[in-house]
């Protein structure tokens, strides 16, 4: 996984933090301990894409004279999958704090 805060790889086996349940859940990032997420409505988006998509495929197998709407349907909601599922990436719901450092000696010094 690529953590978007830091951009740094790491497994799926070294994340240690999760909370939230289902579709809302978050993972911390063990580099630098950022909370990531995905968004919940992209991927009931995508749920729904791909088993609409399969439900119209099996009713148009069925039942010929449905063929032509059932395709239609089923090429929409494949359609409504494929970009939902390019856009659903991971997030940073909560950022890090970082540490104020006073570098008023340094900017001082340049200046």
């Amino acid at each position: 996984m690529l953590c978007t805060h830091c951009s740094q790889c790491f497994g799926v086996n070294e994340v240690q933090n999760q909370r939230g349940k289902g579709l809302n859940s978050q993972i911390q990032c063990p580099r630098c301990e950022a909370w990531l997420g995905k968004s919940p409505t992209l991927s009931r988006l995508k749920i729904l894409g791909f088993y609409t998509g399969l439900a119209a495929l099996i009713f148009g197998y069925f039942t010929p004279e449905f063929r032509n709407a059932t395709t239609a349907v089923a090429i929409f909601s494949a359609m409504i999958l494929l970009v939902s599922h390019m856009m659903d990436h991971l997030k940073v719901t909560e950022a890090p704090e970082k540490p104020f450092v006073d570098d008023s000696e340094h900017r001082r010094k340049y200046r």
